[in-house]
């Protein structure tokens, strides 16, 4: 049988002697914590914050280039893209809303395509005839207001969650035909230099932040034109465009000062 020797045992009683004091100061403090509204009010606080801090990090957030935080809970697959817009094309406008720049002039040359955004992407824009708005957006709406730019792809699915033109009763064949393949075109390069009014655009550009089109989408592009690997005949459908926002290069900033009258 071990016997312990008289060094031994004063070490074991020393060590329980200081647990048990460290037990007794701990009470003690428990004890005056529950007396003290400041002190209870702190360890609730310390309790949020930790809990808050692990609901931050279960959350499934993603940050854009230019460090903005997006959910990617999206009914709409973002194949690794940040956000997604229903789209349409106009064509290029001489007069644009971000300052009056020629839209086909800014891309000219470049590999830029030229977009209109939304009203409700833009800053402040609560009235028709929103001029050289800055990026806006909010409650779900991703904010691109004039001079901001975007790489993304065209997806082969269409007309937003509805997959079909709300004037139809069914989804059309080429519609359908849609949800075989992820994308319909290269990865993209866009900049906004004109404005989609919701007033004449009801069903696809929504006025307010926060609010989503007949499509399902809080985001809107009005293409100035289609790339080239996009047929141009109506009987392709309003394509869905998914999206990372981006600093626009330099070049392309110092061509959009040097036409616009934004101050």
């Amino acid at each position: 049988m071990y016997e312990l020797r008289p060094p031994a045992m004063i070490w074991i009683l020393s060590v329980f002697f200081a647990v048990c004091m460290a037990d007794e100061r701990a009470l003690q403090e428990d004890a005056e914590c529950a007396a003290s509204a400041d002190c209870s009010l702190n360890a609730l606080q310390m309790g949020s914050a930790a809990k808050t801090s692990d609901e931050e990090d279960s959350t499934e957030n993603d940050i854009d280039e230019e460090g903005v935080s997006s959910h990617t809970n999206s009914s709409i697959p973002l194949h690794g893209y940040h956000h997604w817009a229903t789209t349409t094309m106009y064509g290029d406008a001489p007069h644009a809303a971000c300052g009056g720049i020629n839209t086909k002039e800014l891309t000219a040359g470049t590999r830029y395509h030229s977009v209109a955004s939304a009203q409700a992407m833009w800053k402040d824009c609560n009235r028709p005839g929103c001029w050289c708005g800055q990026s806006g957006g909010g409650h779900g709406t991703t904010g691109m207001g004039c001079l901001s730019c975007a790489k993304g792809r065209f997806l082969c699915s269409a007309y937003g969650v509805v997959g079909h033109h709300v004037g139809l009763a069914e989804v059309s064949s080429e519609a359908q035909e849609s949800t075989s393949c992820p994308f319909r075109s290269e990865e993209l390069l866009i900049v906004v230099s004109d404005i989609c009014p919701h007033a004449p655009n009801k069903a696809w550009c929504p006025a307010s932040p926060g609010h989503k089109n007949a499509y399902g989408s809080f985001n809107h592009l009005d293409f100035s034109n289609y790339p080239d690997s996009i047929p141009h005949n109506p009987s392709i459908p309003n394509l869905n465009f998914v999206f990372s926002r981006i600093e626009c290069p330099a070049d392309l900033k110092q061509r959009y000062r040097s036409m616009t009258r934004c101050k």
